[in-house]
């Protein structure tokens, strides 16, 4: 509002410096923080912004683009994208990411330390110092939601919740059709304007405006209109980039962590894992020299163990990065895992068909529940899924086979480790050696 009332020269100032004082207002007084960015990713801030900036662009396109006669499959289209959007937005903030179970006793905690410890694989990768519970594989305990979120992507403070394997869906949806919507509202601005009556006359036109008689003439005629498509066009930057990452990952079989991981050891952990105190670094030795600021204790091997001279660069340029969602693929040794990425043995890919199926139905086509997810299977996932129909149908005797079963509880702690053969046909995968 402020750019649409005011001149240019005097506008665009004081536009910044309303939007400074908001943010100001905001962390500084309703959250009461001691920076601009101190937990401010913990509250719904940066969700509001996406939500404030749904609802201008939709009464943008009420008050003036629904005017117009024309282009009326283009409308359709917009109205539908912006109520799935709306819809997926609000799914991805309220469902439960997938929180990985917890032991109910105290006796059944004592025997997962026990048969972990016994087979030298209590780390941080398979217990969670935390939530003193078992974390699957594909897990990440979440510092910002104090949980471990099953099939864990990233956490997203644009929907105010980590992106785990029950709202990944949700959340892909909602990138998808936020990119579409502020594409269609970008070519209806056109239209509008190209039909609309623009002031020919330079003495119709703000003397103020630095810009060419043409987009000086757009701005005078509407000058809201062409502020919130700027806005909304701004967006579509960053979120065409998460968009293109999120569908390569999935044709993949892959999640922003496990990218951003690849280079710390291997791919997808198999059996390996950090160290037990690695992970509970960020509780007992916060400040210490092997933790860098801002960076989660799991994932401190990513920074390579640098901290002089990089933990307050890292600080600076981090905050924007993890906002944008970019911060897993630029930190650390992300970048040559991403090289090395289409060469990776990975246990989960099934191929891109089978893969995008996998996601869309959590987990049925490999035949797993990501939040009890302990192992990948010796024979590999499809071996194992066939197995497990060949004994429900009794062509092979019956057994525990830890994978997802229709109708009958799992009852055994490991999870596709009960077979006592290798399959050929796993595609060279082996598991990661204990560190």
């Amino acid at each position: 509002m402020v750019l649409a009332i005011l001149p240019w020269y005097t506008g665009i100032l004081l536009a910044l410096a309303a939007f400074f004082g908001m943010h100001h207002i905001v962390t500084r007084v309703l959250l009461n923080r001691a920076t601009y960015t101190d937990a401010v990713t913990q509250s719904p801030y940066f969700a509001g912004i996406i939500t404030a900036s749904i609802i201008w662009v939709v009464y943008a396109w009420v008050t003036r683009l629904l005017q117009q006669q024309s282009h009326p499959i283009g409308h359709l289209f917009f109205a539908l994208s912006v109520g799935l959007c709306a819809y997926n937005f609000f799914r991805a903030i309220t469902l439960d990411p997938g929180t990985c179970p917890k032991p109910s006793s105290d006796e059944e905690l004592k025997q997962i330390i026990e048969d972990l410890a016994s087979e030298g694989r209590l780390n941080g990768q398979t217990f969670c110092i935390q939530c003193m519970a078992r974390k699957p594989l594909r897990s990440k305990h979440c510092r910002v939601c104090d949980k471990c979120v099953a099939r864990s992507d990233h956490h997203c403070p644009w929907v105010w919740n980590c992106v785990g394997s029950n709202n990944h869906r949700q959340f892909l949806l909602f990138v998808l059709t936020l990119v579409v919507g502020i594409v269609l509202f970008d070519y209806l601005t056109y239209a509008y304007y190209a039909g609309a009556p623009l002031p020919t006359n330079p003495a119709e036109i703000s003397p103020s405006c630095p810009l060419p008689l043409e987009a000086c003439a757009i701005t005078s005629y509407d000058s809201f209109l062409i502020s919130v498509a700027i806005w909304a066009t701004l967006q579509l930057t960053w979120t065409s980039l998460l968009l293109g990452s999120q569908l390569w990952q999935v044709a993949r079989q892959m999640t922003t962590l496990e990218v951003s991981n690849l280079g710390r050891y291997g791919f997808m952990g198999g059996r390996g894992g950090a160290s037990l105190t690695g992970q509970m670094g960020h509780r007992q030795n916060r400040f210490t020299a092997n933790q860098l600021p801002g960076v989660d204790s799991e994932d401190a091997s990513l920074a390579g163990g640098e901290v002089s001279g990089g933990a307050h660069s890292h600080r600076r340029g981090g905050f924007l990065m993890n906002l944008l969602g970019f911060d897993r693929f630029t930190k650390g040794k992300a970048v040559d895992g991403l090289t090395r990425a289409s060469k990776a043995s990975n246990p989960f890919d099934l191929g891109v068909v089978s893969n995008c199926k996998d996601f869309w139905s959590n987990g049925k086509e490999l035949g797993v529940e990501y939040d009890k997810l302990y192992d990948v299977p010796l024979e590999g996932f499809r071996e194992a899924k066939a197995r497990r129909n060949e004994e429900e149908q009794g062509e092979l005797p019956g057994g525990s086979t830890g994978l997802r079963k229709s109708g009958t509880p799992r009852t055994g702690l490991f999870m596709g480790l009960t077979s006592p053969f290798r399959s050929a046909n796993r595609s060279g995968y082996e598991p990661v050696s204990q560190v």
